[in-house]
């Protein structure tokens, strides 16, 4: 039994004891410390937050769920953002994601065999797939980052590597179309990048590796390590720093399966990724199902064929005065030209400006001579047809018709399926597109043109001083609005010269196929999206010869109009 008096002599020595301790221990803490200073501001934004199972849209399509895309849980990217604490060169980062932000790694994920997928039962583990990985060039990096300068958070990504035309929207078309997001041909997965103070800057330099560090056997990479061998990042305490993962097809993020998981972050000073400057921290996410929202648009067309466009048209009822060109584009007098009746954006074409007159009925000829056609001349007039459609495979348009045939069954003879210039003295009856003398690559080329082609041409509306040579663009500012224009439907090759002098020096061309009332011929086409307020310009020709027999020849023109859905 020990007295008080010996426990006092014993005390001594051990006193002296747990003195080396603290003095050999407290060092040692002291540098654990400075080591890990965290990253603060930290955060993970996943391009998906669905299950690693689920890769398909909300009709069960993966098509439409590409990588990197927030149906896509399959293939998807990392966006993580931090500022440093440490002002050092970094030379690493890791990030290792596991179910729990402390202690032993499990690799996030709901299946009951690790290392293994069940989709069809819905369960997957967390698994980081880089077939490829590479770093996006920094003369790309531009074009996938938005490096705005105005405030150290923005940096946001703004097109994928790897996917351009995702965003197929089309001028004028005042909707988008596409099976993502803007994208960028641009190669590389993975890019790191930080604020300076004024700008977001590339780093490059660096080198990704993924790689198992769990504490539960599995196949699945959970470790994902940036390495820079030849350079650093020069970091300043407190600087704003992203490390972007992008999801393509061959290298990827697999989202566990269900539930949260944690990615613990550090940088490093060498690139072998042994000597912390700033960590001990994680970020945390969850996996959810997404919402599926299922409605339906109906397929809609509308096609209208006549021989006055109300673009072309005012609100003066021909007064002479000059209107203004919000007023031109504005109003149209539908009503035999009394009183501003306002039209929309994409009015139907007419059938005649004066109530009570024929419809669609274009005079051909001398207007002096009751129409009638000269061996001296060419003649000519026009009318137009306008098509809007949702179908998102573009549509076709057509006509169909027989040449000019007297009451006996005397015929003009048709130019062909050739286009060529008018002959006087040559029976000729022919049509083509008046949307400018282009073949057409963009919408500027194919608008359709108002001014009167030649002396002789003979549309309802020539003449009348309340038509105007164009539209205003952007009425209202709305932003399906544009010129009328043929585009994007493109011409057929020998459709598509009916502009120009018919007389003297003759340049537009023309063509016509006999036969093609029994099997219509394509004279504009589009295969790849909607078109809207599209407007063709149809311009006719007739020559004749001495010998042609009179008579009183007519034709009836038909134009069909074939979405593709």
């Amino acid at each position: 039994m020990y007295t008080l008096k010996s426990i006092v002599r014993r005390g001594t020595p051990l006193a002296a004891i747990v003195a080396m301790v603290a003095a050999s221990v407290l060092p040692a803490t002291s540098v654990f410390a400075d080591a890990l200073n965290p990253l603060t501001d930290r955060s993970l934004a996943l391009s998906s937050s669905s299950p690693g199972w689920s890769n398909s849209d909300g009709s069960e399509n993966s098509t439409y769920a590409p990588p990197n895309s927030g149906a896509n849980g399959q293939k998807t990217g990392n966006t993580f953002s931090f500022k440093t604490s440490t002002a050092a060169n970094i030379k690493a980062f890791s990030f290792q994601y596991c179910t729990s932000p402390a202690g032993n790694c499990t690799n996030p994920g709901n299946d009951t065999t690790p290392g293994t997928d069940d989709f069809a039962n819905q369960k997957s583990d967390l698994d980081v797939v880089t077939s490829s990985p590479a770093e996006v060039g920094s003369s790309d990096f531009g074009t996938i980052v938005d490096t705005n300068s105005a405030n150290a958070t923005f940096g946001q990504v703004i097109a994928v590597p790897g996917y351009a035309g995702y965003d197929n929207g089309k001028p004028g078309a005042g909707h988008e179309t596409g099976i993502g997001g803007a994208g960028a041909a641009v190669a590389g997965n993975f890019v790191v990048y930080y604020y300076n103070g004024s700008t977001w800057v590339a780093s490059s330099g660096w080198s990704m590796a993924a790689t198992t560090q769990t504490d539960v056997s599995t196949t699945k990479h959970n470790y994902i390590t940036l390495s820079n061998a030849s350079g650093s990042l020069a970091a300043t305490a407190g600087m704003p720093i992203k490390v972007v993962f992008f999801g393509t097809t061959d290298n990827y993020i697999q989202n566990p399966g269900a539930g949260a998981f944690f990615v613990r972050m550090n940088t490093y000073s060498d690139a072998a990724a042994t000597t912390i400057l700033d960590g001990g921290v994680t970020v945390a996410n969850v996996m959810n199902q997404s919402i599926w929202i299922q409605t339906k648009v109906l397929e809609t067309m509308d096609f209208s064929v006549g021989t006055v466009d109300p673009n072309t048209l005012d609100s003066t009822d021909h007064t002479g005065s000059t209107p203004s060109q919000l007023e031109q584009a504005l109003y149209a007098t539908t009503t035999g030209m009394t009183g501003q009746t306002q039209h929309g954006i994409c009015d139907r074409i007419l059938g005649n400006i004066t109530p009570g007159q024929p419809t669609n009925v274009l005079k051909l000829g001398d207007q002096s001579a009751e129409s009638s056609l000269r061996t001296d001349s060419t003649f000519s007039t026009h009318s137009y047809w306008r098509l809007s459609s949702n179908s998102s495979a573009g549509a076709t348009v057509y006509y169909s018709g027989h040449t000019l045939t007297n009451t006996v069954g005397d015929e003009i003879k048709a130019i062909g399926p050739t286009k060529a210039l008018p002959i006087h003295g040559s029976e000729q009856f022919g049509l083509a597109l008046d949307n400018t003398d282009q073949t057409g690559t963009s919408q500027s080329d194919l608008k359709v043109s108002y001014a009167q082609e030649a002396t002789y041409e003979n549309g309802n509306d020539t003449g009348l001083t309340g038509i105007h040579a164009s539209t205003t663009a952007d009425v209202n500012g709305n932003a399906s609005w544009h010129d009328p224009t043929l585009y994007p439907l493109l011409p057929a090759a020998n459709y598509y010269q009916g502009t120009g002098a018919i007389n003297s020096a003759p340049s537009a061309q023309f063509a016509f196929v006999r036969t093609s009332d029994t099997t219509p011929v394509p004279i504009a086409s589009e295969n790849s999206q909607v078109v809207d307020c599209v407007t063709g310009k149809m311009r006719y020709i007739a020559n004749i010869a001495a010998t042609t027999p009179a008579g009183i020849y007519t034709t009836k023109v038909n134009y069909i109009a074939a979405p593709q859905y």
